[in-house]
């Protein structure tokens, strides 16, 4: 399958936002263990969504001979993500948490400012294109973009199985944060606790 990498631009959004709801609701284990179903999910991610696409340094992938789109890659400035915002009540609440024990990891080790580092927010390859090399062709491009852009290091809080195992083994990225999903507690309840595999969520941080 011939494969082409580009920068996600405002005329890819709506497919993008389509294609990785879609994923992420089917094959997310965080979202299936809130029980969080595609409407819902859709109407909060919106506007997070569209803010990330607008700052340029997200790709998607296309198949040459068809178009259809395979998979994208959205990304966003690490540093706006390090402390977010945890509304209580709120069904997303959990995660935000889950980002927050990440994040005051990683400032432990380090100190970052604005345009240093990338966040990889979200990766989705759509079924038919899964096992041909889709997400580490998009990680590629991704790092070179983030690169152009200024960005020293890249980030990703990974949650599966397969991109811990992409990430860390291919990419050589490092360790930098991980939380144990039986671990995890928020609000006196263990919201992640149903998650057997990965046993945990890893943010892996590598260089652009």
């Amino acid at each position: 399958m011939p494969i082409k990498i580009t920068s996600l631009t405002s005329k890819h959004v709506e497919a993008a936002f389509t294609l990785a709801t879609e994923v992420f609701i089917e094959n997310s284990t965080l979202h299936k263990a809130l029980e969080i179903d595609l409407k819902t999910y859709r109407d909060y991610l919106q506007p997070c969504f569209n803010a990330m696409i607008a700052e340029g340094i997200s790709v998607v992938a296309f198949d040459r001979e068809t178009e259809a789109m395979l998979g994208c890659l959205i990304a966003t400035d690490f540093y706006q993500h390090l402390e977010p915002q945890i509304s209580p009540g709120d069904p997303f609440a959990p995660l935000a948490a889950l980002g927050a024990a990440l994040g005051r990891q990683y400032k432990l080790m380090r100190t970052i400012a604005p345009g240093d580092v990338v966040l990889v927010d979200m990766g989705a390859v759509s079924t038919n294109a899964a096992g041909k090399g889709v997400y580490q062709l998009m990680r590629n491009a991704l790092h070179q973009l983030a690169k152009d852009r200024g960005f020293h290091s890249v980030v990703g809080e990974l949650s599966s199985s397969s991109t811990q195992h992409v990430v860390l083994n291919k990419l050589g990225h490092q360790k930098r944060a991980e939380v144990i999903f039986a671990n995890f507690t928020f609000e006196g309840g263990y919201p992640f606790r149903s998650i057997k595999e990965p046993q945990s969520i890893i943010l892996a941080e590598g260089s652009v």
